[in-house]
């Protein structure tokens, strides 16, 4: 599988629910970036065959969820590769920001005292 990211990604372990033909699965985040979501499958009582999803998750330290539309890039060994494709301002901001704490942490150096 070739891989081409536009947008630096972030660990993470963010529980959140798929939507697919209206049907809700849960899933744990690995990754995630401004341009989509490497998801594990935890519980998948319905295989969809199409590409669209729905993603409904909250950002630690965040209460507010975020719900965006995206394409399944890949779906292979239980891992799902989603693309976001559509995303509200307010959610993108949330989300840009949130990376961008994140790179700059995991980017600091640790000093210890």
């Amino acid at each position: 599988m070739s891989e081409q990211r536009n947008q630096a990604r972030v660990n993470c372990d963010i529980i959140l629910n798929k939507v697919e033909d209206g049907h809700t699965n849960v899933c744990r985040s690995e990754n995630v970036s401004l341009g989509g979501m490497k998801l594990r499958r935890v519980t998948e009582a319905y295989e969809a065959e199409g590409k669209t999803v729905q993603l409904q998750f909250a950002l630690p330290g965040d209460a507010e969820p975020i719900w965006v539309s995206g394409e399944k890039v890949y779906d292979d060994d239980g891992s799902v590769g989603v693309r976001f494709t559509n995303i509200s301002h307010g959610s993108f901001i949330r989300l840009r920001d949130w990376l961008r704490s994140h790179v700059i942490n995991d980017r600091l150096p640790e000093f210890s005292v």
